[in-house]
């Protein structure tokens, strides 16, 4: 054989190795098995031609780009602060003019718009054989926030409330509890998410204030001089660039980001007095009643707990997924659940419900209003 043979053959395998590669595993039987009522489902959201999804900003192009491509309906994402999304879903609702067919976010709403009977239940609306099949989650089951399994579907579940160091000025070992921080060293020299106005921070804060006490809170926060901030990318830089020595309520995508730039000096902190709570991050699905497409947020609905849909989130957001077939390669490990240990659930309805007000209440009164 030629070496100009050999070449163009080399060239013809490798352009298979790519096409084969590329194309996203397991995208063409994601509806496998479904019946007639999801048929029709489809056939009507095609003529509603889109859905409306507000949610955490760095999944708008990959949900419009692998929603579209699995069921050619668009998608019009509207990408934003949690809180303020949060707002305007709560205050459409409410005023009877919802525009947005599907919420991803915190359980804020099981405090709120779950118990004036202004949510629509989502149980109901999962057709796919691949989304009700049990050895599809872990645990054999689809994890709901909700007591009644129905209104609050959870696709990621992580760790979080670990503390980030810059290691260039703080050796991580010489940090082995979360008490450590309250050493005279650590003064002025430690970023926080903002704690008392909900979000990453707070669950972060009621977790330390649930584990070891509000006094604890508050000497942390408030003793040490703990400077805030309400943008999570801002609160990592502060971290790499040198200027805090120590972030609270920082969460993977932000760490991450930076460490694939190149950036080598942040540790992340697993604390033996206080291994973290479990969350659902940015990844809890809500739908209200009244949204405009009501078809396609069905579609979506499915999509989203198929396995290319929660494919598509924990890869863009590094949160595992509940489902048992989705695994990220890069997946932090420090997110990853552990066996054996013992976490607070704060993504359950008790929690939400009865326990995280009061904490929320405490750390406000402690540290002041936002």
């Amino acid at each position: 054989m030629s070496g100009i043979w050999r070449r163009a053959v080399g060239h013809v395998f490798a352009g298979l190795a790519l096409l084969l590669f590329s194309i996203p595993t397991a995208q063409a039987d994601w509806q496998d098995g479904a019946g007639p009522a999801w048929a029709d489902v489809l056939a009507a959201a095609k003529k509603e031609g889109k859905v409306v999804v507000a949610g955490h900003p760095a999944l708008a192009r990959p949900f419009s780009e692998g929603f579209k491509r699995d069921t050619s309906i668009d998608v019009e994402y509207l990408g934003g602060n949690s809180r303020e999304l949060t707002a305007r879903f709560s205050r459409e609702i409410r005023s009877d003019s919802l525009t947005i067919d599907i919420m991803l976010g915190g359980g804020t709403e099981i405090l709120t718009l779950y118990p004036e009977g202004r949510l629509v239940p989502v149980k109901a609306q999962l057709l796919l054989p691949g989304v009700l099949d049990p050895k599809n989650w872990r645990n054999g089951a689809i994890k709901w926030m909700d007591k009644q399994g129905a209104y609050f579907f959870q696709g990621p579940n992580w760790v979080h409330a670990w503390a980030v160091v810059n290691s260039e000025l703080v050796p991580p070992a010489s940090v082995r509890s979360w008490k450590d921080l309250l050493k005279p060293e650590f003064k002025g020299r430690i970023a926080a998410y903002d704690p008392r106005s909900g979000g990453q921070g707070q669950a972060a804060a009621a977790y330390l204030a649930h584990t070891f006490g509000i006094d604890f809170v508050k000497a942390l926060y408030g003793g040490q001089g703990v400077v805030f901030t309400r943008d999570g990318r801002q609160l990592v830089e502060w971290l790499v660039r040198g200027s805090h020595a120590v972030a609270l309520g920082a969460v993977q995508i932000d760490v991450e980001s930076f460490r694939t730039r190149g950036f080598r000096n942040l540790s992340v902190l697993e604390l033996s007095d206080g291994p973290g709570l479990l969350t659902g991050g940015f990844g809890l699905l809500k739908q209200g009643k009244g949204a405009p497409h009501p078809n396609a947020a069905t579609v979506f609905i499915n999509w989203y707990a198929s396995q290319p849909g929660q494919e598509a989130y924990s890869r863009i957001m590094l949160e595992p997924s509940t489902r048992s077939d989705v695994a990220v390669p890069g997946m932090p490990d420090y997110v990853i659940p552990k066996s054996g240990i013992q976490y607070v659930d704060q993504f359950q309805e008790d929690w939400y419900r009865d326990v995280r007000p009061k904490l929320e209440k405490s750390i406000v009164d402690a540290l002041g209003g936002p």
